[in-house]
Protein backbone atom coordinates (compact mmCIF):
# COMPACT_ATOMS: atom_id res chain seq x y z
CA UNK A 1 0.00 0.00 0.00
CA UNK A 2 2.82 2.71 0.74
CA UNK A 3 5.05 1.60 -2.69
CA UNK A 4 1.43 2.04 -4.39
CA UNK A 5 1.15 5.63 -2.72
CA UNK A 6 4.37 6.83 -3.51
CA UNK A 7 4.08 5.82 -7.12
CA UNK A 8 0.72 7.64 -7.39
CA UNK A 9 2.34 10.82 -5.73
CA UNK A 10 4.97 10.65 -8.09
CA UNK A 11 2.44 11.01 -11.40
CA UNK A 12 2.48 14.32 -12.56
CA UNK A 13 -0.21 16.62 -12.16
CA UNK A 14 -1.24 16.98 -14.86
CA UNK A 15 -2.03 13.29 -15.07
CA UNK A 16 -5.56 11.94 -15.50
CA UNK A 17 -5.00 10.41 -11.72
CA UNK A 18 -5.13 13.70 -10.43
CA UNK A 19 -7.88 15.01 -12.81
CA UNK A 20 -10.37 12.28 -11.94
CA UNK A 21 -9.49 12.66 -8.37
CA UNK A 22 -9.88 16.50 -8.36
CA UNK A 23 -13.11 16.35 -9.97
CA UNK A 24 -14.34 13.22 -7.53
CA UNK A 25 -13.13 14.76 -4.90
CA UNK A 26 -14.86 17.89 -5.61
CA UNK A 27 -18.24 16.41 -6.34
CA UNK A 28 -18.01 14.42 -3.14
CA UNK A 29 -17.27 17.78 -1.20
CA UNK A 30 -19.84 20.07 -3.36
CA UNK A 31 -22.69 17.39 -2.61
CA UNK A 32 -21.94 17.44 1.37
CA UNK A 33 -21.81 20.54 1.35
CA UNK A 34 -25.01 21.04 -0.83
CA UNK A 35 -26.91 18.68 1.89
CA UNK A 36 -25.26 20.40 5.30
CA UNK A 37 -26.97 23.61 3.66
CA UNK A 38 -30.05 22.58 2.58
CA UNK A 39 -30.69 20.37 6.29
CA UNK A 40 -29.65 23.96 7.54
CA UNK A 41 -32.07 25.87 5.75
CA UNK A 42 -35.32 23.69 5.80
CA UNK A 43 -35.20 21.41 8.96
CA UNK A 44 -37.60 22.93 11.66
CA UNK A 45 -35.26 23.58 15.11
CA UNK A 46 -37.93 21.70 17.28
CA UNK A 47 -36.84 18.03 15.52
CA UNK A 48 -33.63 18.47 16.87
CA UNK A 49 -33.34 18.43 20.94
CA UNK A 50 -29.80 19.97 21.23
CA UNK A 51 -30.64 22.98 19.11
CA UNK A 52 -33.51 23.72 21.15
CA UNK A 53 -31.85 23.88 24.15
CA UNK A 54 -29.41 26.01 22.37
CA UNK A 55 -32.01 28.20 21.39
CA UNK A 56 -34.02 28.26 25.11
CA UNK A 57 -30.28 28.66 26.71
CA UNK A 58 -29.57 31.40 24.06
CA UNK A 59 -33.27 33.34 24.81
CA UNK A 60 -32.60 32.91 29.06
CA UNK A 61 -29.62 34.31 28.66
CA UNK A 62 -30.46 37.31 26.71
CA UNK A 63 -33.55 37.69 28.98
CA UNK A 64 -31.38 37.86 31.99
CA UNK A 65 -28.97 40.56 30.71
CA UNK A 66 -32.73 42.92 29.54
CA UNK A 67 -33.27 42.55 33.42
CA UNK A 68 -30.46 43.50 34.59
CA UNK A 69 -29.74 46.61 32.18
CA UNK A 70 -33.45 47.47 32.87
CA UNK A 71 -32.38 50.34 35.61
CA UNK A 72 -31.00 52.30 33.41
CA UNK A 73 -33.16 52.06 29.68
CA UNK A 74 -36.71 53.61 29.20
CA UNK A 75 -39.32 52.05 26.89
CA UNK A 76 -39.02 54.84 24.31
CA UNK A 77 -35.21 54.24 23.53
CA UNK A 78 -34.11 51.80 21.05
CA UNK A 79 -34.07 48.28 22.23
CA UNK A 80 -30.53 47.25 22.84
CA UNK A 81 -29.03 43.94 20.43
CA UNK A 82 -26.56 41.18 20.81
CA UNK A 83 -24.60 39.13 18.37
CA UNK A 84 -26.14 36.30 16.64
CA UNK A 85 -29.28 37.34 16.77
CA UNK A 86 -32.20 39.59 16.54
CA UNK A 87 -34.38 40.29 19.55
CA UNK A 88 -38.07 41.75 20.25
CA UNK A 89 -39.71 43.13 23.63
CA UNK A 90 -43.40 43.13 23.27
CA UNK A 91 -45.60 45.19 26.42
CA UNK A 92 -48.77 44.41 27.60
CA UNK A 93 -50.65 46.38 24.86
CA UNK A 94 -48.65 44.10 21.98
CA UNK A 95 -46.66 46.58 20.58
CA UNK A 96 -43.10 46.46 19.97
CA UNK A 97 -40.38 48.27 21.83
CA UNK A 98 -37.60 50.37 20.11
CA UNK A 99 -38.78 48.89 16.91
CA UNK A 100 -39.96 50.45 13.87
CA UNK A 101 -40.42 46.93 11.42
CA UNK A 102 -41.04 44.42 12.78
CA UNK A 103 -40.96 40.61 10.50
CA UNK A 104 -44.68 38.91 9.36
CA UNK A 105 -43.47 35.86 10.94
CA UNK A 106 -42.86 37.24 14.20
CA UNK A 107 -46.42 39.03 14.29
CA UNK A 108 -47.74 35.84 13.46
CA UNK A 109 -45.80 33.63 15.79
CA UNK A 110 -46.83 36.36 18.60
CA UNK A 111 -50.53 35.98 18.11
CA UNK A 112 -50.29 32.82 18.78
CA UNK A 113 -47.39 31.98 21.83
CA UNK A 114 -48.13 35.31 24.12
CA UNK A 115 -49.98 33.51 25.99
CA UNK A 116 -47.98 30.75 26.85
CA UNK A 117 -45.89 30.39 30.01
CA UNK A 118 -43.19 28.74 28.26
CA UNK A 119 -41.43 29.81 25.25
CA UNK A 120 -42.27 27.66 22.37
CA UNK A 121 -40.10 27.54 18.47
CA UNK A 122 -42.01 28.69 15.39
CA UNK A 123 -40.18 28.02 12.02
CA UNK A 124 -42.02 29.17 9.45
CA UNK A 125 -40.81 30.68 6.01
CA UNK A 126 -37.01 30.23 6.88
CA UNK A 127 -37.43 32.63 10.06
CA UNK A 128 -37.35 30.92 13.54
CA UNK A 129 -38.61 32.43 16.30
CA UNK A 130 -38.37 31.28 19.94
CA UNK A 131 -40.45 32.95 22.78
CA UNK A 132 -42.24 34.53 24.68
CA UNK A 133 -39.80 35.03 28.02
CA UNK A 134 -41.26 36.84 30.81
CA UNK A 135 -39.19 40.03 31.60
CA UNK A 136 -39.80 42.17 34.20
CA UNK A 137 -38.82 45.65 33.67
CA UNK A 138 -39.54 47.98 36.64
CA UNK A 139 -43.20 46.53 37.48
CA UNK A 140 -44.44 46.01 33.86
CA UNK A 141 -44.13 42.45 32.27
CA UNK A 142 -42.42 42.27 28.74
CA UNK A 143 -42.57 39.36 26.40
CA UNK A 144 -38.82 38.50 24.80
CA UNK A 145 -39.08 37.02 21.91
CA UNK A 146 -35.51 35.41 19.91
CA UNK A 147 -35.61 35.21 16.09
CA UNK A 148 -33.10 33.97 13.39
CA UNK A 149 -33.49 35.14 9.65
CA UNK A 150 -32.07 32.63 7.07
CA UNK A 151 -28.45 33.77 6.66
CA UNK A 152 -28.02 33.75 10.44
CA UNK A 153 -29.80 30.43 10.88
CA UNK A 154 -27.50 28.80 7.97
CA UNK A 155 -24.64 30.63 9.59
CA UNK A 156 -25.14 29.48 13.44
CA UNK A 157 -26.06 26.19 12.34
CA UNK A 158 -23.29 25.47 10.47
CA UNK A 159 -21.18 27.22 12.87
CA UNK A 160 -22.21 24.96 15.62
CA UNK A 161 -21.44 21.82 13.30
CA UNK A 162 -18.33 22.75 13.15
CA UNK A 163 -17.29 23.53 16.61
CA UNK A 164 -18.91 20.33 18.34
CA UNK A 165 -18.80 17.73 15.47
CA UNK A 166 -15.21 19.04 13.86
CA UNK A 167 -14.00 15.73 14.25
CA UNK A 168 -16.93 13.86 12.18
CA UNK A 169 -16.21 16.49 9.60
CA UNK A 170 -12.56 15.48 9.70
CA UNK A 171 -13.75 11.70 8.98
CA UNK A 172 -15.63 12.82 6.81
CA UNK A 173 -13.28 14.73 4.78
CA UNK A 174 -10.90 11.82 5.04
CA UNK A 175 -13.20 8.79 3.93
CA UNK A 176 -14.27 10.58 0.91
CA UNK A 177 -10.19 11.40 0.36
CA UNK A 178 -9.60 7.93 0.45
CA UNK A 179 -12.85 6.88 -1.27
CA UNK A 180 -11.94 9.07 -4.07
CA UNK A 181 -8.06 8.15 -4.77
CA UNK A 182 -9.43 4.24 -4.82
CA UNK A 183 -11.74 5.55 -7.60
CA UNK A 184 -9.14 7.17 -9.70
CA UNK A 185 -6.75 4.28 -8.56
CA UNK A 186 -8.84 2.35 -10.07
CA UNK A 187 -9.52 3.94 -13.35
CA UNK A 188 -6.03 4.81 -14.05
CA UNK A 189 -3.65 2.18 -13.04
CA UNK A 190 -5.23 0.12 -15.80
CA UNK A 191 -4.69 2.71 -18.41
CA UNK A 192 -0.95 3.31 -16.96
CA UNK A 193 -0.21 -0.51 -17.09
CA UNK A 194 -1.55 0.03 -20.81
CA UNK A 195 0.65 2.33 -21.49
CA UNK A 196 3.46 0.88 -20.63
CA UNK A 197 2.89 -2.07 -22.47
CA UNK A 198 2.88 -0.21 -25.43
CA UNK A 199 6.12 1.78 -25.03
CA UNK A 200 7.82 -1.53 -24.67
CA UNK A 201 6.07 -2.89 -27.47
CA UNK A 202 7.14 0.05 -29.58
CA UNK A 203 10.80 -0.37 -28.30
CA UNK A 204 10.58 -3.73 -30.25
CA UNK A 205 9.85 -6.18 -27.66
CA UNK A 206 7.11 -7.98 -29.22
CA UNK A 207 6.20 -10.61 -26.74
CA UNK A 208 5.33 -7.68 -24.68
CA UNK A 209 1.54 -8.62 -23.14
CA UNK A 210 -0.96 -6.29 -21.32
CA UNK A 211 -1.54 -7.89 -17.32
CA UNK A 212 -3.29 -10.37 -16.06
CA UNK A 213 -5.37 -8.48 -13.72
CA UNK A 214 -6.01 -5.96 -16.37
CA UNK A 215 -7.10 -8.48 -18.97
CA UNK A 216 -9.57 -10.47 -16.54
CA UNK A 217 -11.93 -7.01 -15.82
CA UNK A 218 -15.08 -7.02 -16.79
CA UNK A 219 -15.25 -3.81 -18.68
CA UNK A 220 -14.42 -1.56 -21.61
CA UNK A 221 -10.75 -1.45 -19.68
CA UNK A 222 -10.82 -5.46 -20.48
CA UNK A 223 -12.03 -5.21 -23.26
CA UNK A 224 -9.60 -2.37 -24.67
CA UNK A 225 -6.92 -4.95 -22.93
CA UNK A 226 -7.82 -8.01 -24.39
CA UNK A 227 -8.11 -6.48 -28.07
CA UNK A 228 -4.59 -5.12 -27.68
CA UNK A 229 -3.03 -8.44 -26.75
CA UNK A 230 -4.68 -9.86 -29.91
CA UNK A 231 -3.11 -6.90 -32.03
CA UNK A 232 0.25 -7.47 -30.24
CA UNK A 233 0.32 -11.18 -30.88
CA UNK A 234 -0.86 -10.44 -35.10
CA UNK A 235 2.06 -7.61 -34.80
CA UNK A 236 4.70 -10.00 -33.23
CA UNK A 237 3.50 -12.82 -36.32
CA UNK A 238 3.84 -10.52 -39.27
CA UNK A 239 6.79 -8.72 -38.02
CA UNK A 240 8.58 -12.50 -37.24
CA UNK A 241 7.33 -13.78 -40.57
CA UNK A 242 9.04 -10.58 -41.99
CA UNK A 243 12.72 -11.11 -40.43
CA UNK A 244 12.27 -14.93 -40.69
CA UNK A 245 11.67 -14.65 -44.98
CA UNK A 246 14.47 -11.79 -44.92
CA UNK A 247 16.70 -14.38 -43.20
CA UNK A 248 15.49 -17.63 -45.32
CA UNK A 249 16.14 -15.28 -48.46
CA UNK A 250 19.41 -14.46 -47.35
CA UNK A 251 20.57 -17.66 -46.77
CA UNK A 252 19.09 -19.36 -49.53
CA UNK A 253 20.70 -16.83 -52.50
CA UNK A 254 23.93 -17.42 -50.81
CA UNK A 255 24.32 -21.13 -52.42
CA UNK A 256 23.48 -20.40 -55.21
CA UNK A 257 25.42 -17.40 -55.33
CA UNK A 258 28.82 -19.07 -54.42
CA UNK A 259 27.72 -21.36 -57.08
CA UNK A 260 27.86 -18.76 -59.55
CA UNK A 261 31.12 -17.35 -58.71
CA UNK A 262 32.97 -20.64 -58.96
CA UNK A 263 31.30 -21.25 -62.50
CA UNK A 264 32.53 -17.28 -63.50
CA UNK A 265 35.73 -18.58 -62.58
CA UNK A 266 35.93 -21.44 -64.46
CA UNK A 267 34.66 -19.67 -67.27
CA UNK A 268 37.75 -17.54 -67.53
CA UNK A 269 39.68 -20.34 -67.58
CA UNK A 270 37.94 -22.07 -70.53
CA UNK A 271 38.14 -18.52 -72.66
CA UNK A 272 39.13 -14.76 -72.58
CA UNK A 273 37.22 -13.72 -75.50
CA UNK A 274 34.05 -12.40 -73.02
CA UNK A 275 36.18 -10.54 -70.89
CA UNK A 276 33.83 -7.64 -70.23
CA UNK A 277 31.10 -9.78 -69.84
CA UNK A 278 32.65 -11.76 -66.98
CA UNK A 279 33.92 -8.66 -65.42
CA UNK A 280 30.45 -7.39 -65.56
CA UNK A 281 28.74 -10.41 -64.15
CA UNK A 282 31.70 -9.86 -61.15
CA UNK A 283 30.52 -7.23 -59.99
CA UNK A 284 26.86 -8.02 -60.06
CA UNK A 285 27.63 -11.43 -58.45
CA UNK A 286 30.02 -8.92 -55.98
CA UNK A 287 26.71 -6.48 -55.07
CA UNK A 288 24.43 -9.54 -54.53
CA UNK A 289 26.91 -11.19 -52.27
CA UNK A 290 27.49 -7.24 -50.48
CA UNK A 291 23.37 -6.78 -50.74
CA UNK A 292 23.10 -10.80 -48.55
CA UNK A 293 25.90 -9.72 -46.09
CA UNK A 294 23.70 -6.39 -45.81
CA UNK A 295 20.15 -8.06 -44.84
CA UNK A 296 21.66 -10.81 -42.89
CA UNK A 297 23.45 -7.92 -40.46
CA UNK A 298 20.28 -6.08 -40.34
CA UNK A 299 18.52 -8.71 -39.46
CA UNK A 300 21.06 -9.50 -36.09
CA UNK A 301 21.09 -5.99 -35.37
CA UNK A 302 17.25 -5.98 -35.61
CA UNK A 303 17.19 -9.15 -33.10
CA UNK A 304 19.97 -7.61 -30.93
CA UNK A 305 21.74 -10.88 -31.59
CA UNK A 306 25.46 -11.01 -31.51
CA UNK A 307 29.01 -12.87 -31.31
CA UNK A 308 31.00 -9.66 -29.23
CA UNK A 309 30.24 -9.01 -25.79
CA UNK A 310 29.86 -5.82 -24.30
CA UNK A 311 32.84 -3.72 -23.48
CA UNK A 312 34.00 -0.35 -22.48
CA UNK A 313 34.18 1.73 -25.77
CA UNK A 314 36.41 4.42 -25.87
CA UNK A 315 33.92 6.91 -28.11
CA UNK A 316 37.06 9.45 -28.62
CA UNK A 317 38.79 7.01 -30.26
CA UNK A 318 36.74 4.97 -32.05
CA UNK A 319 35.25 8.11 -33.72
CA UNK A 320 39.03 9.77 -34.89
CA UNK A 321 39.51 6.27 -36.53
CA UNK A 322 36.62 6.30 -38.30
CA UNK A 323 36.55 9.65 -39.65
CA UNK A 324 40.60 9.35 -40.49
CA UNK A 325 39.52 6.48 -42.38
CA UNK A 326 36.43 8.34 -44.39
CA UNK A 327 38.98 11.22 -44.83
CA UNK A 328 41.20 8.90 -47.03
CA UNK A 329 38.88 7.59 -48.89
CA UNK A 330 36.55 10.81 -49.69
CA UNK A 331 40.18 12.44 -51.17
CA UNK A 332 39.76 9.93 -53.84
CA UNK A 333 36.15 12.44 -55.07
CA UNK A 334 38.08 15.08 -53.62
CA UNK A 335 35.94 15.55 -50.50
CA UNK A 336 37.33 15.23 -47.00
CA UNK A 337 36.12 14.39 -43.45
CA UNK A 338 37.40 16.50 -40.22
CA UNK A 339 36.20 16.05 -36.67
CA UNK A 340 35.70 19.81 -35.37
CA UNK A 341 35.53 18.77 -31.39
CA UNK A 342 35.52 15.58 -29.17
CA UNK A 343 35.90 14.59 -25.72
CA UNK A 344 36.99 11.60 -23.99
CA UNK A 345 34.02 9.38 -23.51
CA UNK A 346 33.33 5.89 -23.09
CA UNK A 347 30.77 3.84 -22.25
CA UNK A 348 29.51 0.07 -22.50
CA UNK A 349 28.18 -1.20 -25.47
CA UNK A 350 29.23 -3.55 -28.34
CA UNK A 351 31.83 -1.76 -30.82
CA UNK A 352 31.03 -3.63 -33.87
CA UNK A 353 27.36 -1.85 -33.74
CA UNK A 354 28.59 1.54 -32.95
CA UNK A 355 31.22 1.77 -35.31
CA UNK A 356 28.98 0.27 -38.23
CA UNK A 357 26.17 3.12 -37.31
CA UNK A 358 28.86 6.03 -37.30
CA UNK A 359 30.67 4.83 -40.22
CA UNK A 360 27.32 4.50 -42.35
CA UNK A 361 26.50 7.98 -41.02
CA UNK A 362 30.08 9.19 -41.87
CA UNK A 363 29.94 7.43 -45.58
CA UNK A 364 26.52 8.77 -46.38
CA UNK A 365 27.99 12.49 -46.04
CA UNK A 366 30.52 12.02 -47.79
CA UNK A 367 28.61 10.25 -50.69
CA UNK A 368 26.10 13.39 -51.08
CA UNK A 369 28.22 16.34 -49.38
CA UNK A 370 29.45 18.16 -52.98
CA UNK A 371 33.08 17.87 -53.99
CA UNK A 372 35.51 20.45 -52.75
CA UNK A 373 33.54 20.34 -49.22
CA UNK A 374 34.16 18.88 -46.19
CA UNK A 375 31.71 16.30 -44.00
CA UNK A 376 31.84 17.79 -39.87
CA UNK A 377 31.90 15.10 -37.03
CA UNK A 378 31.20 15.97 -33.80
CA UNK A 379 30.82 14.34 -30.15
CA UNK A 380 30.22 15.97 -27.17
CA UNK A 381 28.41 15.55 -23.39
CA UNK A 382 24.70 17.53 -23.06
CA UNK A 383 23.00 16.33 -20.10
CA UNK A 384 24.39 13.16 -19.74
CA UNK A 385 24.38 11.33 -23.15
CA UNK A 386 26.77 11.13 -25.76
CA UNK A 387 25.20 13.39 -28.82
CA UNK A 388 27.43 12.34 -32.03
CA UNK A 389 26.41 14.99 -35.05
CA UNK A 390 27.92 14.08 -38.61
CA UNK A 391 26.92 16.87 -41.30
CA UNK A 392 27.19 16.99 -45.40
CA UNK A 393 26.79 19.83 -47.25
CA UNK A 394 24.50 18.41 -50.23
CA UNK A 395 20.82 18.44 -51.17
CA UNK A 396 19.17 17.39 -48.12
CA UNK A 397 16.15 15.44 -47.58
CA UNK A 398 12.36 16.28 -47.94
CA UNK A 399 11.25 17.26 -44.61
CA UNK A 400 8.60 14.77 -45.24
CA UNK A 401 11.08 12.09 -45.47
CA UNK A 402 13.08 12.60 -42.27
CA UNK A 403 11.77 10.10 -40.46
CA UNK A 404 11.26 7.77 -43.21
CA UNK A 405 15.10 7.21 -44.67
CA UNK A 406 15.53 4.95 -41.93
CA UNK A 407 13.27 2.31 -43.24
CA UNK A 408 14.90 -0.51 -44.78
CA UNK A 409 15.60 -0.43 -47.83
CA UNK A 410 14.15 3.04 -48.56
CA UNK A 411 15.84 4.91 -51.04
CA UNK A 412 15.04 8.83 -51.64
CA UNK A 413 16.08 9.21 -55.22
CA UNK A 414 13.75 12.17 -56.01
CA UNK A 415 16.01 13.94 -53.39
CA UNK A 416 19.63 12.55 -53.62
CA UNK A 417 20.06 11.97 -57.01
CA UNK A 418 22.41 9.77 -59.02
CA UNK A 419 25.01 9.41 -56.29
CA UNK A 420 22.11 7.41 -53.83
CA UNK A 421 22.88 3.86 -55.70
CA UNK A 422 23.10 2.29 -52.16
CA UNK A 423 20.74 -0.31 -50.92
CA UNK A 424 18.70 1.24 -48.43
CA UNK A 425 20.11 -0.77 -45.76
CA UNK A 426 22.80 1.37 -44.11
CA UNK A 427 20.64 4.03 -42.00
CA UNK A 428 18.23 1.06 -41.31
CA UNK A 429 21.55 -0.96 -39.84
CA UNK A 430 22.51 2.21 -37.58
CA UNK A 431 19.16 2.90 -36.16
CA UNK A 432 18.71 -0.45 -35.00
CA UNK A 433 22.52 0.25 -33.77
CA UNK A 434 21.55 2.76 -31.75
CA UNK A 435 17.99 1.71 -30.44
CA UNK A 436 19.82 -1.65 -28.85
CA UNK A 437 22.14 0.74 -27.05
CA UNK A 438 18.91 2.66 -25.69
CA UNK A 439 19.39 5.59 -27.64
CA UNK A 440 17.89 7.92 -30.61
CA UNK A 441 19.42 8.62 -33.85
CA UNK A 442 17.33 11.77 -36.06
CA UNK A 443 18.26 13.55 -39.37
CA UNK A 444 17.20 17.50 -39.83
CA UNK A 445 17.83 20.01 -42.65
CA UNK A 446 20.08 22.59 -42.16
CA UNK A 447 20.36 24.37 -45.43
CA UNK A 448 22.32 23.77 -47.11
CA UNK A 449 23.06 19.74 -46.26
CA UNK A 450 21.80 17.35 -43.61
CA UNK A 451 22.89 16.79 -40.28
CA UNK A 452 22.61 13.28 -38.32
CA UNK A 453 22.36 13.09 -34.60
CA UNK A 454 22.79 10.20 -32.58
CA UNK A 455 22.15 10.40 -28.92
CA UNK A 456 23.58 7.49 -26.57
CA UNK A 457 22.51 7.47 -22.62
CA UNK A 458 26.47 7.09 -21.18
CA UNK A 459 24.88 4.67 -18.86
CA UNK A 460 23.19 2.48 -21.56
CA UNK A 461 22.75 -1.10 -20.82
CA UNK A 462 22.96 -2.59 -24.87
CA UNK A 463 19.87 -5.25 -25.52
CA UNK A 464 21.94 -8.46 -26.64
CA UNK A 465 21.22 -12.07 -27.46
CA UNK A 466 23.97 -14.26 -27.77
Amino acid sequence: MTQSLKRMLAWPFRSLFWKLFSWFWLTMLSMMAAMVITVAITVDPSDFLSERRELFRELEIVSRKVERMASGWASHRPFPQFTGSYFYLFDPAGEVVGRRTVPDELTSAYDRTHKRKEPTITFRSGVVVVGPRKVRVGSTAYDLFLTKEMPRLVHWRVTKVMSKQWHLVIIALGVSFLLCIMLARYLVVPIRRLQGTSRRLAKGQLSTRVDTSVRKRGDELGDFARDFDEMAEQLETLINNKERLLRNVSHELRSPLTRLQISLALARRKTNEADSEHARIEREIERLDELIGEIIRFSRIEHGATNEACEQVDLHQLLQILVEDADFEAQAGNRSARLLRSQAVELCGVRDWLSAAIENMIRNAIRFTPEESTVDVSMMLEKGSVVIRVRDYGPGVAEESLEAMFEPFNRLDETRGKENDGFGLGTAIARGAITNHSGTIKARNCHPGLEVEIRLPQDCKPNTKS
